[in-house]
């Protein structure tokens, strides 16, 4: 067989020249964007793939969880463990821990030193003691309450509001469950502190006393009065959660520089600051309540006669439908539990604010938190 000079196809001995198949037409690709274990950040996956790559997250994150819950990465924080004796101080089956550490290994969060697992990056970041630990944010997901939440995501889509198994609102059911509660504390302290370390860096020269609405255990007023050592604060939240606050600031050294205000903000906000900060609080409402909440700030300030700036720090969905952006699942996640509007665009924050008689003067992009401030005014 010899090829046609001015084709290059291949030509039988009679001159006919032999056509190749036509190719099978290629599926559609996507930019696929992750931040997981050894991955790039964005990837192009067929849509079969995606999907997949999807459904697998579901028993990734159980295997997660498991390890978390079980306390295997405290245990290989102090020491290294063969399988068999992580098993024994986990009163776990010898095959089944075998399996869950071949599970870890795989997605590089242990690695081997001859038969003992150590910690890799990925896995000290799972451990109490870690800077930012995710091992609390594991353990909140992963409860039977945020699980059945998620699980229950049709029936919300069709009733329009979350189906609570429990009957319990999230903060009602932190509220009786104190174990769950001390946990859900510190994964909210550690996705604060990039926020704190946003704000940190700004200029409070003008004022000097801030007020956190929402703050939980006041993990970003902290930082924020841990770098301006002439700034005080007033940490607003619920009764529950204040409490649980107290002794929290008390071993930062800061009680004696943060007021506590207990209570319900859209019954009462504090008096007395130069800066009212709402961080990551307005997707918990409907758009109506988050105007409720504003409008009430701002009735705060105008009555204490006084110069005063409104901030708001969230994350906030991209303004172009379609574009990939991180905030749809807080949005998901929003959807399952909370009967508000979720994780709003930037125009409908600005509405927001426009109708509570705010008038946004300022945005700033937050490299740490990937988050935007507004900062607004009466």
């Amino acid at each position: 067989m010899t090829a046609d000079p001015s084709t290059g196809q291949p030509t039988d001995p009679s001159g006919h020249q032999h056509e190749h198949p036509a190719p099978p037409p290629q599926l559609p690709q996507r930019t696929r964007h992750t931040t997981g274990a050894g991955h790039d950040a964005d990837l192009v996956i067929a849509p079969f793939d995606l999907i997949q790559a999807m459904m697998d997250a579901v028993p990734d994150f159980a295997a997660l969880h498991t390890a978390v819950e079980l306390g295997i990465f405290e245990l290989l924080s102090h020491e290294k463990l063969t399988s068999a004796e992580l098993a024994a101080c986990c009163e776990c089956h010898p095959t089944a821990m075998r399996r869950l550490m071949r599970w870890l290994h795989g997605g590089r969060f242990v690695t081997l030193d001859c038969d003992r697992y150590l910690l890799t990056p990925y896995g000290q970041v799972l451990t109490a003691g870690a800077e930012r630990s995710q091992r609390h944010a594991v353990l909140v997901t992963g409860s039977s309450y945020w699980w059945d939440a998620a699980g229950n995501l049709t029936e919300t889509v069709r009733r329009g509001h979350p189906a609570w198994s429990t009957g319990l609102s999230p903060y009602d059911y932190l509220a009786h469950h104190p174990t769950i509660g001390r946990e859900f504390d510190l994964f909210m302290k550690a996705r604060s502190a990039a926020v704190g370390q946003d704000l940190a860096a700004f200029d409070f020269d003008h004022v000097r006393t801030i007020a956190d609405l929402g703050g939980g255990l006041g993990g970003v007023l902290a930082a924020i009065l841990r770098k301006h050592p002439h700034l005080r604060g007033i940490l607003a939240d619920r009764e529950d959660v204040v409490d649980r606050a107290r002794d929290h600031l008390a071993t930062q050294g800061l009680a004696d520089r943060i007021q506590l205000a207990a209570g319900d903000l859209f019954n009462h906000i504090p008096h007395g600051a130069e800066v009212y900060l709402l961080s990551s609080l307005l997707h918990n409402f409907s758009t109506a309540q988050g105007v409720a909440l504003l409008t009430a700030v701002r009735r705060t300030i105008e009555a204490g006669g006084h110069p005063a700036e409104v901030w708001i720090v969230q994350g906030m969905l991209p303004g172009l439908a379609g574009q990939p952006s991180r905030w749809y699942s807080t949005d998901a996640r929003m959807l399952s539990l909370f009967p508000g509007d979720g994780v709003q665009d930037r125009d409908a924050m600005f509405r927001m604010a426009r109708e509570a008689g705010l008038r946004v003067r300022k945005t700033n992009q937050l490299p740490a938190s990937q988050q935007t401030l507004m900062i607004a005014h009466p």
